[in-house]
């Protein structure tokens, strides 16, 4: 006899559930760090080494979430892994909104601070990380970033079967704007995901809320 579904499993099924997302997404830990350098907060920001994925790309440490972890032990880990700050080291204060990038992935950024005194003794490993240096968090209230556009478009298989669905190749597949950010700060230029998280993280501050 073939199964009949009822309410009562729809809300066994539903009812408490957790939503998450219905294509699978790799998760990534981010932790936005901060120390204070002569009673002024710094964002802490690393240059990926040149040999790594993205090389000379500027941005936090943080990664791919392994096998049962939450995401704030993952960004934890992984600043640990690059910079050798352990995580009793680091305060967090909160995370900021999360981004759903166009590569699948679901990037949740950790907000964490790390005295100065235990930033100055950070040990950073030269295989993935070529510089670790700081932005004032001011400089980012201070300052817009430019922005710039990326055009995503539609770009099928050979064998998409067009011939299934009305209008064929002639469908009006959506394509994406999507905008990208640039800071420039002391000859360095912040882009891409890394910059993206700072303006969403400032934009939160009251100071920023109160200018609106």
């Amino acid at each position: 006899m073939a199964y009949e579904p009822s309410p009562r499993d729809f809300q066994s099924a539903f009812g408490q559930k957790q939503p998450e997302p219905i294509l699978k997404l790799r998760k990534f830990g981010i932790l936005a760090l901060m120390t204070k350098i002569d009673g002024v907060l710094h964002f802490v920001l690393t240059k990926r080494a040149a040999h790594v994925r993205q090389p000379g790309d500027i941005c936090f440490p943080g990664g791919h979430q392994e096998k049962d972890e939450n995401l704030k032990h993952t960004a934890l880990r992984e600043t640990e892994e690059e910079l050798g700050l352990p995580a009793e080291q680091i305060q967090i204060l909160g995370r900021s909104n999360f981004m759903l990038t166009v590569y699948g992935g679901l990037v949740q950024p950790y907000i964490g601070l790390v005295s100065y005194e235990d930033f100055r003794r950070l040990r950073c490993q030269k295989e993935e990380v070529a510089e670790v240096f700081t932005v004032p968090v001011s400089f980012f209230l201070e300052h817009q970033p430019e922005v710039h556009y990326m055009y995503w478009h539609a770009d099928m298989s050979v064998d998409f079967p067009y011939d299934r669905i009305e209008n064929g190749r002639e469908y009006p597949f959506s394509s994406c704007k999507i905008p990208e950010l640039f800071y420039f700060y002391e000859g360095r230029t912040i882009w891409g995901l890394t910059a993206q998280i700072i303006e969403s993280i400032v934009k939160e501050l009251p100071q920023h809320q109160a200018q609106r």
